[in-house]
């Protein structure tokens, strides 16, 4: 019986030693993965030099915008200026205007005031114009055979006096622009102004166009009448 007993606490004995010993403990590549995996993502890059931010540079001033040149009318105001420095071109084909005792152009020129006229239109036209003088004073008509309204730019010192052949309201005018007065002259229309005898006239034709001028030009005081025919094609011609 002793025998029976000692073998059954032997066995208890060697049991609770075999629970006694640690086990070893298993690792799983799936943890050790997961393991690395947890240190890759607390790991960071080493901490580079701080950037200083680079100031902008300074804004361009803008430009200055130059004005743009306008001019209120867009017809003789435009072609005035560019005509002033034409070549001057005289054709006569009137026996008159080839007289020996004629003044020569460089006389015309230099003796005394010279005024200026600019002719506008769309159609070859003839424009009749008729200066009579008496001294200081003047009056000059004017009328033409187109079909069309022509516009006429005369100095502004010229003053309307008169209109025939339409109503006075049907010769229209703009502002004075650059010391001229454009007039519209439709069909039909004469026109007249008070002025003061200018030494001579300077005729503009910018058109492109050709006009006939037919040009009369009366003294009180001589008791003289001279007729002249004046053919201007493009530019700027000495009516006298």
């Amino acid at each position: 019986m002793t025998s029976a007993k000692e073998a059954i606490s032997h066995a208890k004995t060697e049991a609770l030693h075999f629970h006694s010993v640690p086990r070893p403990q298993r690792i799983s590549r799936h943890e050790e993965q997961s393991a690395q995996d947890a240190v890759v993502r607390v790991h960071r890059a080493p901490r580079g030099k701080k950037l200083t931010a680079t100031p902008a540079p300074a804004a361009l001033a803008p430009a200055p915008v130059l004005p743009s040149l306008t001019t209120p009318t867009r017809g003789f105001a435009l072609h005035a200026v560019a005509a002033l420095t034409a070549i001057v071109a005289v054709v006569a084909v009137s026996q008159g205007a080839l007289r020996g005792d004629a003044p020569t152009l460089t006389a015309q020129v230099t003796t005394g005031e010279r005024s200026e006229i600019g002719l506008e239109h769309q159609k070859p036209v003839s424009l009749a114009l008729s200066l009579t003088t008496n001294g200081a004073k003047g009056v000059a008509d004017m009328r033409h055979d187109a079909l069309e309204t022509i516009a006429v730019s005369v100095p502004s010192s010229w003053s309307k006096r008169e209109v025939g052949g339409v109503p006075f309201a049907a010769v229209t005018m703009d502002p004075p622009t650059f010391g001229f007065t454009r007039y519209h002259l439709p069909p039909g229309a004469i026109v007249s102004f008070d002025l003061t005898p200018p030494a001579t006239i300077l005729l503009h034709n910018p058109s492109g166009v050709s006009a006939e001028v037919r040009l009369t030009r009366v003294d009180l005081e001589k008791d003289t009448v001279e007729r002249d025919i004046i053919l201007v094609q493009e530019g700027s011609t000495l009516l006298w």
